[in-house]
């Protein structure tokens, strides 16, 4: 059996936020983006990537991050919505 959202989260390495459906965020991601650590930062795009390793550049992207997990619902909060959305789905 694949492992789902559920088992993922418990891993040690792992720290999964989901972003509520109801709510409201100022902004949205426009772009898909990586952040591996301070040095470099990745965006996707529809037309291709790019790597920016200027700390200004990573910085914005951190501050867009730091955004997105403010949203994001962790540990207990996380499982109780997983299990909701997976029930609702199921049925």
């Amino acid at each position: 059996m694949t492992p789902g959202l559920l088992d993922v989260r418990l891993l040690p390495n792992i720290r999964l936020g989901i972003i509520p459906l109801e709510g409201h965020m100022q902004i949205g991601p426009l772009n898909t983006f990586t952040i591996y650590d301070s040095r470099i930062a990745t965006v996707e795009t529809q037309t291709g990537a790019m790597v920016f390793r200027d700390h200004r550049d990573v910085s914005a992207y951190l501050n867009e991050f730091a955004v997105h997990e403010g949203h994001a619902l962790f540990g207990e909060q996380c499982r109780e919505r997983l299990t909701e959305w997976a029930d609702r789905f199921r049925s």
